[in-house]
């Protein structure tokens, strides 16, 4: 493998080291952990890419494409978004979510938004990468996790789940140790806790609600997830995306639940909540027109509403923001 490996980055010119089974791509040189890609090429059978970027200009990363077999590619966000593709369709990756693809073949299909983004990628083999390294023994407890059978032949199945606080140490020491040109099998060590914190984020999201989503609905919550986030001030309603995108409004709950873990309503105040106390604390901004631009025609409801969230009224959090940052020296 190390043969082949060194043969095909020296003819695409990058440095494979073969002890540790490292690469490096520097997106933009000279500019310290930024802008690079770092693989580490641990078997023909299973690697791992660890990104630091802050623009959609990416270099190649992977070897010819391999269609033989179970992929099971795990994509980790730690830090900004990224964007991949599935069959055809893009899909949105955001901080502190994991997205999981068990497929036949290994498409290598994954592309970058422009913004920051840092992460972890892990393409392995299913059928084979035990053999390579027994260590990985917790995979196939993760794989059942996602209720699909160990003999599947017929594979379709695209998982987002939330990191636990276990998995995003995991992955913080992931991208700590690769930075720190560490060797593989230090990489490979920390993989399989990773493998078995994935596992316990599945079993934990399983319990409390299914979170299998099909690209089409993973488009429709991120639209609303938009939507709710960015325009926050207008009167969106479960109505207006059931009627948007056919279907009925409690499949419109459904699908948000799923894929963002809070339910329509609850989320929407709660971005509401959390802006209209930045512009308490921050601004000279009156109540009422504050409660206008978070969507509130009736600054009663609106002070009502921010009584029930922050357990004080508007302007009460207002005095003690204040307060707070004349004692920081802000």
């Amino acid at each position: 493998m190390e043969k082949r490996l060194s043969e095909y980055f020296k003819r695409i010119g990058l440095d494979f080291d073969p002890v540790k089974k490292r690469a490096e791509y520097m997106v933009s040189p000279n500019e310290g952990d930024r802008n690079r890609v770092i693989g580490y090429y641990l078997s023909n059978n299973i690697n791992v890419f660890v990104f630091n970027i802050d623009h959609g200009i990416v270099p190649d990363h992977g070897l010819e494409q391999r269609n033989d077999g179970r992929y099971l590619r795990v994509n980790c966000c730690r830090k900004g978004s990224c964007e991949f593709i599935r069959n055809g369709e893009k899909f949105h990756l955001s901080a502190c979510e994991t997205a999981m693809d068990y497929n036949m073949g290994n498409d290598g299909s994954f592309e970058f938004t422009a913004e920051e983004y840092v992460g972890v990628e892990v393409i392995m083999q299913v059928d084979k990468v035990l053999e390579d390294y027994p260590i990985l023994a917790a995979l196939k407890r993760s794989v059942k996790r996602m209720s699909l059978p160990d003999h599947a032949t017929n594979i379709n199945s695209l998982y987002f789940v939330s990191e636990s606080d276990h998995t995003s140490r995991v992955l913080d020491e992931i991208i700590e140790y690769s930075q720190g040109n560490e060797d593989g099998e230090v990489i490979i060590v920390k993989v399989a806790e990773l493998a078995y914190a994935v596992g316990k984020d599945l079993e934990r999201e399983k319990k409390s609600k299914n979170r299998y989503v099909s690209g089409s609905q993973k488009r429709i919550a991120d639209d609303i997830h938009e939507k709710l986030t960015d325009t926050f001030g207008e009167k969106w309603t479960v109505k207006y995306f059931a009627e948007k995108y056919e279907v009925s409004e409690t499949t419109i709950k459904n699908y948000f639940k799923n894929v963002y873990g809070y339910g329509f309503k609850e989320y929407q105040t709660r971005v509401r909540m959390k802006n209209a106390a930045e512009m308490l604390a921050g601004t000279r901004m009156s109540v009422g027109d504050i409660a206008q631009m978070c969507g509130y025609y009736s600054q009663t409801k609106f002070g009502a509403a921010f009584k029930k969230y922050y357990k004080c009224t508007p302007l009460e959090y207002r005095r003690l923001a204040r307060i707070e940052n004349a004692e920081s020296g802000r």
